[in-house]
C-alpha cells in the first residue's frame, strides 16, 4: 500500500496527495525551491519579494479580489518563504476545491508585478524588515545563521537586507521569477477529502499555461564557523544563542537528534526550561531547536536573560551541554519524549494543511513521506546508545558559535570570564541594525 497518490502531470508538473474523508476541508500547496539558499549575491530577500507580489494582483483579478474569493468562501489563503523553498497554500471546505486551484494558479501563472503595487510592497517589506530588527528574540536566531554560515546562502536573512530590497527593480524580480517559477520546479501538494481525478483534471486545466522548463540550482554545502558575534542594543534584556551544525533532513540521526532536543529544551519539561527558568528563575523563555534542510542542519539554543544573569545561565548552558553530550538521556527521559513526540504527531496529524506540508518531502529533500501510521516507527526504533552517539557528535561545545544581542559592552567581559571564555569575539557591533 502506497502512503499516497502520486502523478506527474502532461505539462510536467507533479502532483503528491494524501485521501481521507473523515474531514471536511482540504488543504492544497504549490510548493516551488525558492528562498535565499537559490539567490545570488546583490538579490538577497528576492523570493520573499515575488511572494509579496503574487498577492498583489494578475491579470483577472486584483489584490483585493484574490482575499475576497477566499473570505467569500470561508476558506484560507496564505503564502510563506522558508531559506529553501517557498509555499502558496489554501484550505477550503471539500466542494470548493475548485476555487482553490484556480486563484493560486492564476497567482503563479499570471501575477502582473504593475509598478505602482511594486514599489508599494517594496515599503511594506521594508517595514517588515524594521519591524522584526525590533524583534531581538527573533532576529537574534537570524544572526545565529549568518554567524554559523559566513557567506553562504544558508546564512542570509529570507528577508534580505534594507540594501538589497531597496536596490531591486522589477526587471530582476521578474527575471528570478520566470526563470523560478516553471513546470519542473513546482509541486502540488494535497491533503484531505477530495477526488483524485478531478484534482488532476482542475491542475492539468488550470495550470496548462504554465511556462515549461527546470530549476537546477548549483548546490553546495556550507562550511560552518564555531565564532563569537556580539551586537549592543538598548533593550533589557540580553538575547543569547549558541548554535552548531546539526543534520541534514535525509539523515538518518535526525530522529536521535529530534529525541534529544525535545528532551534537552524542546518544551516545559525539558532540562534547559526546568534549570534555568523553575528551579532558577534566571529566564522566562530558554529551549533548544533544530531545523533540517537538504544537506545539513542547525542546532539552537536560545535564552533571553538580564546581564544580571548572563553569567549564571552561560555557566548552566555549559554544565547543561556536557551533562547530556557525554551521558545522553535517561531512560525514563527517551519514554517520556516518545509519548511526546507521538502526541504532537498524533495532534498535528488531525490538520490537513499539516498532512499537507509533510507530504513535500520527497520534492525538497529526496526523502519520501510515510504513512502516517508509519510515521512514529523510526522514534520508537530510536535506541538510548542512537542519541548517546548524536549527542556526543553535535553538542561539542568547541564548535558552538555563540550569538548575543546585549545592552552593554559588559556582556564581552562576562562571556570571557565563563566556561566559554578564551574564544575571541570575533565581531561586535554597537549602536547599528543587526542585519545590516
Amino acid at each position: 500500500m502506497t502512503p499516497y497518490l502520486k502523478q506527474t502531470l502532461s505539462n510536467g508538473i507533479e502532483v503528491i496527495a494524501e485521501k481521507f474523508d473523515t474531514v471536511q476541508s482540504v488543504s492544497i500547496g504549490m510548493f516551488l525551491k525558492s528562498g535565499v539558499l537559490y539567490e545570488t549575491e546583490g538579490v538577497e530577500g528576492v523570493s520573499h519579494f515575488i511572494e509579496h507580489m503574487l498577492f498583489k494582483g494578475t491579470k483577472k483579478r486584483s489584490a483585493r479580489k484574490i482575499a475576497s474569493e477566499f473570505d467569500r468562501i470561508g476558506g484560507y489563503l496564505n503564502a510563506f518563504t522558508a531559506k529553501d523553498y517557498c509555499c502558496y497554500y489554501a484550505r477550503v471546505v471539500k466542494d470548493r476545491l475548485d476555487v482553490a486551484v484556480d486563484v493560486l494558479s492564476d497567482m503563479v501563472m499570471n501575477s502582473q508585478f504593475v509598478a505602482e503595487e511594486l514599489e508599494r510592497e517594496r515599503r511594506v517589506i521594508l517595514e517588515e524588515i524594521k519591524m522584526y530588527e525590533d524583534s531581538p528574540d527573533e532576529i537574534i536566531h537570524e544572526l545565529l545563521s549568518q554567524n554559523i554560515w559566513k557567506n553562504a546562502r544558508l546564512g542570509s536573512p529570507i528577508l534580505g537586507t534594507a540594501q538589497t530590497v531597496s536596490a531591486m527593480d522589477r526587471d530582476k524580480i521578474y527575471e528570478v521569477f520566470n526563470r523560478q517559477y516553471v513546470t519542473g520546479n513546482l509541486m502540488i501538494c494535497v491533503a484531505g477529502n477530495f477526488d483524485w481525478d478531478e484534482l488532476k483534471m482542475m491542475i492539468e486545466k488550470k495550470l496548462k499555461k504554465l511556462r515549461s522548463g527546470s530549476f537546477s540550482p548549483r548546490e553546495t554545502l556550507p562550511k560552518p564557523t564555531c565564532d563569537v558575534s556580539i551586537y549592543q542594543k538598548d533593550i533589557e534584556q540580553v538575547h543569547l544563542t549558541l548554535g552548531t551544525p546539526g543534520v541534514s533532513f535525509s539523515d538518518s540521526r535526525r530522529f536521535a537528534l529530534t529525541i534529544l532536543n525535545a528532551a534537552f529544551g524542546g518544551g516545559m519539561s525539558s532540562r534547559l526550561f526546568q534549570e534555568i527558568r523553575e528551579k532558577r528563575g534566571l529566564a522566562y523563555t530558554v529551549y533548544s531547536y533544530h531545523t533540517s534542510f537538504k544537506k545539513t542542519g542547525l542546532l539552537g539554543i536560545y535564552a533571553g536573560t538580564s546581564m544580571e544573569h548572563l553569567g549564571k545561565v552561560l555557566e548552566l548552558f555549559h554544565a547543561e551541554i556536557e551533562k547530556v553530550a557525554t551521558r545522553g538521556l535517561s531512560d525514563k527521559e527517551l519514554d517520556d519524549t516518545r509519548e511526546q513526540l507521538k502526541g504532537n504527531m498524533l495532534i498535528a496529524l488531525e490538520s490537513t494543511t499539516n498532512r499537507m506540508n509533510r507530504l513535500s518531502t520527497g520534492f525538497l529533500y529526496d526523502v519520501e513521506p510515510k504513512l502516517p501510521e508509519n510515521t512514529l516507527l523510526p522514534y520508537l526504533k530510536t535506541t538510548s546508545e542512537d542519541i548517546k552517539n548524536v549527542a556526543k557528535e553535535i553538542l561539542d561545545q568547541t564548535r558552538m558559535a555563540i550569538t548575543m544581542i546585549a545592552p552593554s559592552p559588559d556582556a564581552v567581559d562576562i562571556l570571557a570570564r565563563s566556561s566559554f571564555g578564551g574564544r575571541p569575539v570575533v565581531s561586535y557591533v554597537a549602536g547599528k541594525n543587526q542585519s545590516s
